[in-house]
This record gives structure tokens, C-alpha cells and sequence, in this order.
């Protein structure tokens, strides 16, 4: 009979920070992490790391309901493992879990590592074995609380170093809060609709999609500072910013600025000198 170890004695409401603590300190940036919830957005919200709910819909939601018997819930985890599911989390409140679905605890027991964590929190499986991760560029923070915390500053340094006729791309997550720069700006990556495209593989594709917006007049490419560990998933995006872009300005925990493929009209980079200089 599988127990929750002193669970009773913490309160559920302390149960998700801590459990992201842990999370966060065992498992590294850009991974995906399987969380069994009812639903509880406060389970799935890492910093630097995709949260799941799990079971999970088609459309990225909580799937409304628990695994419908054990070899459900085993079939569902391998799916989720197939799209890149990398640790699944079970917090104390579901150790019942392993009672009602003793298929699904025989084969995490049997196929996956468990990582040590307190007993009383929750439980850890690594599902997949990831390459180590590069070191966060800023300090952890709870990415879009410190995106949208930034936005002053962002918006003061895009008004100081970009001409007001310039559109800005944003890698916003799809925040529309961070298009709010007193300019045009538009979400990175987007589909055909303007709207946010959630970013796919080591970035390639985001690379053509910028080459081509460079091609048809945009120029500029704003990274929040919280956003910017996601290069480190997309070596094709960061080997492209560092080659082929000029980065305009750093300011630290705030945002960097690339000039897509270094290249401007000669009137926009004489613009640019002035006010780029004071930022050095």
C-alpha cells in the first residue's frame, strides 16, 4: 500500500512552491515536465521549464479527468515521453496514484529513474536523459511576472535606439502585454496571421522566418532577458544572432536588441549611432 509520508502536516496551498523549488533544482533548463494535476496552474509554472499537465489534451489543457485505468495512464505517459516529456512529477496529494494504478508505478519502477526528493513533497521520474544544459544568461525569475516587471525599460530603450517608422519582433511567448512598446511590434515567432507561433526544433526555422522578415523590411529582434535561455534550446537561432546579426544593446535582466543581418538603410544607421552610443 503506497503512503504520502507527512503529507498531512502541509498545508496543500505550500505544496506547489515547494515543489517547483525542487523541480527547479533537479531537472535542467528548457525541459518539459509531466505533472500529475487536476487542473492546478500553479503545478505546471516553472521558471525555464515547460510545465504539463498530466493526463494532457490534444490542445495543451488539463484533459479534464484521471487515466481511465492503468494501461491508460502508462500508453499516455509514453505518448507524452514520445513529444518530449522529460521527468514526470507526482506530488504527494496523488500518491494514490501508484493504489489505483499499480501498471503505472510497476513501469516507472521498472523503466525510469527516480530522483531523490523529500518524501513529503512529491515524487521525480527522469523519463529522458537530457544533454546538460547551458547556464541561465540571467538570474532565475519567474519569466513572465519578470518580463512584464521589464517593460518600462524595454520600452525606454527601444524609444531611445529605434527610429519610430521601425517594427520590432518580439519573443514574447505570446504576452501580448510585451508588444507595448509605443511602436509597431509584432510577436516572434508568428504564423501567417500575425499571431504567436510557439518556436519548434534547434531554431532553424525561426532563423528563415527572420531572414525573411529582414528581407521585406524588419529589422530589429527584442529578447527579453527571461526569454533568453530559450537559445540555448535553438543553437541554429544563437549561432544566427552571433554570426550574421549585430546585437544593438544588453542591458542586463531587462533585454538585448539584435540589427537583423547587421545591415540597415545608411539613414537608419546614421539614426542609430547617436542613441545607440549612450547605451555602450
Amino acid at each position: 500500500m503506497t503512503t504520502a509520508v507527512g503529507i498531512q502536516s502541509l498545508a496543500y496551498e505550500e505544496l506547489a512552491p515547494r515543489i517547483t523549488a525542487v523541480v527547479e533544482e533537479l531537472t535542467p533548463v528548457g525541459a518539459v515536465v509531466l505533472v500529475v494535476s487536476k487542473g492546478d496552474e500553479d503545478l505546471v509554472r516553472f521558471d525555464g521549464r515547460s510545465g504539463w499537465h498530466f493526463p494532457r489534451a490534444a490542445t495543451g489543457q488539463y484533459a479534464g479527468h484521471h487515466p481511465l485505468d492503468g494501461k491508460w495512464a502508462v500508453e499516455h505517459l509514453e505518448g507524452l515521453r514520445a513529444l518530449g516529456g522529460a521527468y514526470l512529477v507526482l506530488p504527494a496529494t496523488y500518491y494514490w496514484w501508484f493504489d489505483h494504478y499499480p501498471e503505472l508505478e510497476l513501469h516507472l519502477r521498472g523503466r525510469y529513474e527516480r530522483l531523490g526528493t523529500p518524501e513529503e513533497l512529491c515524487r521525480i521520474y527522469r523519463l529522458l536523459d537530457l544533454p546538460a544544459a547551458t547556464p541561465r544568461v540571467v538570474p532565475d525569475f519567474a519569466q513572465r511576472e519578470q518580463q512584464r516587471r521589464c517593460l518600462p525599460a524595454m520600452r525606454a530603450l527601444v524609444q531611445g535606439l529605434i527610429p519610430d517608422d521601425e517594427v520590432v519582433l518580439v519573443w514574447s511567448e505570446g504576452d501580448d502585454d510585451l508588444l507595448a512598446l509605443e511602436r509597431q511590434a509584432w510577436h516572434f515567432p508568428h504564423d501567417a496571421t500575425g499571431r504567436h507561433a510557439q518556436p519548434e526544433g534547434d531554431g532553424a526555422r525561426q532563423v528563415s522566418q527572420l531572414r525573411t522578415l529582414a528581407h521585406n523590411g524588419v529589422h530589429f529582434l527584442l529578447l527579453p532577458a527571461a526569454s533568453l535561455w530559450t537559445l540555448t534550446r535553438r543553437p541554429a537561432l544563437a549561432a544566427y544572432l552571433e554570426k550574421d546579426c549585430r546585437r544593438l544593446a544588453l542591458r542586463e535582466r531587462v533585454c538585448v536588441v539584435y540589427e537583423l543581418n547587421g545591415q540597415l538603410r545608411s539613414s537608419t544607421r546614421n539614426a542609430l549611432r547617436p542613441k545607440e552610443a549612450a547605451w555602450q
